[in-house]
């Protein structure tokens, strides 16, 4: 796992993890542009908290998508893994160590974005009053263990997408079928706008699935030769 982190670059990774939230943030401000309009679908700030955890889980898979893409599914497609496979360290080993750091990576950003922007929202809306009602600090750490749990969800949650990429070495796979995830969980299922991520069971099962599908298709992958 150093050595995957030690090639990681993480000035890049940095100033996405920033762009990102900035982007988040942008969308958060925008609801205090027409208060009608927020208020048919946003009335509380347990829905705002709703919302900053989807939009972070959003962003942070597909990213993950990415990063899976460059570190397993480009390496594979252009066999330029053969030669870490040279290494005296097992495949599984290898391969282990790279899906691990991409799903540590993922549970730290999402933690690290949904405190930040819950944090910043709350000081802005209590100076300006974006929204007509207060978003308190404390509904943030009231939820930590939720947050923990959905963390580590989002962490196992985020190597589904593995599993499609590495069917044929499908960059394009891997990164859609991460957006289709997220639209999957995002999605209404009933009339007052209530969706699948607002189970946490649904998640985590999820993120359950997620680590066994990495286990499976790594065994799988190991075993093929080049």
């Amino acid at each position: 796992m150093k050595l995957e982190m030690k090639r990681m670059n993480f000035l890049k990774i940095g100033v996405t993890f920033l762009l990102i939230n900035a982007g988040i943030f942008g969308i958060l401000l925008l609801l205090g542009v027409d208060a009608e309009i927020t208020a048919e679908s946003i009335s509380a700030a347990d829905e705002i908290m709703m919302f900053i955890e989807i939009m972070a889980v959003a962003a942070f898979v597909i990213y993950a998508s990415v990063l899976l893409s460059n570190m397993i599914i480009e390496e594979f497609k252009s066999k330029t893994i053969t030669v870490l496979f040279t290494t005296p360290v097992s495949r599984k080993q290898l391969l282990l160590a790279k899906v691990l750091v991409i799903s540590l990576l993922t549970f730290v950003l999402f933690l690290v974005s949904v405190y930040l922007l819950a944090i910043l929202f709350s000081l802005l809306n209590n100076l300006y009053g974006i929204l007509w009602f207060s978003f308190p600090l404390n509904l943030l750490w009231g939820n930590t263990v939720h947050l923990l749990v959905t963390g580590v969800a989002v962490a196992g949650m985020a190597l589904i997408p593995l599993f499609f990429g590495m069917m044929k070495y499908s960059v394009p796979a891997t990164i859609t079928s991460s957006i289709l995830i997220i639209a999957i969980l995002s999605s209404s299922i009933n009339s007052d706008g209530t969706n699948l991520f607002s189970f946490t069971a649904v998640p985590v099962v999820l993120g359950i699935i997620g680590f066994i599908i990495a286990y499976l298709v790594i065994s799988k992958a190991v075993k093929k030769d080049f």
